[in-house]
């Protein structure tokens, strides 16, 4: 226990060592670009080792296609929530996204990442999901508020995942719509996590009374429910974010 925190103690010196010597060779401005270049650089990263990690799960660990693909889109968009915390300006979120858009676009084309794009029914879900988390920052920042871009995220995040996996579970045991591609199982999923996220992130993010609480919160979940409901081949990656953002902008 000693030897941990000393070892805690020394990379303390030794980060505010760095950032003292830092601070003296630039500037405010600089510094402060230069952690944000540092951040993107490490999300890059990190987004990298994603892609490898769920790959290899696939291959090697016997995941399903459909495990791996839900395990590629919370922990992607956990990582975009945590973060982008870190980044301020958009245009190195456009970089990311842009970046993001291109590796998974080039492996959709030539099949190379069966983990993430295999699929029972054509999907372009994975390929657009950079879009609107670009987007939604944008927003944040044009807006000044961060619930434009932390609640379509968390809807995108949770909710659309939530409501694949009860599609799948309890799906044949309620309505189908659409040629089985949604269920009712499904919507149900999402309209109690999202309600449920709404609900959270209204009340941190602008903190109305009770009652537009509860009535913002509804409208929202209903919005993007039948948004995710009506929208096939993964393009309710867009739609809910969408619509979001409209009643947000709204709202607030």
């Amino acid at each position: 226990m000693v030897q941990k925190r000393s070892v805690v103690a020394g990379l303390l010196i030794c980060s505010r060592f760095f950032c003292n010597i830092m601070s003296k060779f630039l500037s405010k401005d600089q510094l402060f670009m230069s952690l944000e270049i540092l951040a993107t650089i490490i999300l890059l990263s990190l987004f990298l080792v994603l892609i490898i990690t769920t790959n290899y799960l696939y291959k090697h660990r016997g995941w399903s296609s459909e495990t791996s693909r839900k395990f590629i889109h919370v922990s992607g968009g956990v990582l975009c929530l945590a973060g982008f915390r870190f980044i301020h300006s958009h245009w190195y979120v456009l970089v990311l996204c842009s970046i993001a858009i291109a590796i998974l676009l080039v492996t959709f084309i030539k099949k190379s990442l069966p983990s993430i794009h295999k699929t029972r029914r054509i999907s372009f879900g994975s390929i657009l999901f950079p879009i609107p988390v670009y987007f939604c920052f944008l927003a944040s920042k044009y807006w000044n508020n961060e619930v434009f871009f932390y609640l379509p995220v968390f809807l995108l995040t949770i909710s659309d995942t939530l409501a694949e996996w009860g599609g799948n579970k309890w799906g044949h045991r309620t309505t189908s719509f659409f040629d089985n591609q949604k269920t009712l199982a499904g919507s149900l999923c999402f309209a109690v996590s999202s309600f449920i996220i709404c609900i959270f992130a209204i009340f941190y993010f602008i903190t109305p009374s009770p009652g537009l609480l509860i009535g913002y919160s509804f409208v929202l979940m209903l919005t993007t429910t039948v948004a995710e409901l009506i929208t096939l081949r993964g393009f309710d990656n867009i739609t809910v974010p969408a619509a979001s953002l409209i009643l947000l902008h709204l709202f607030v």
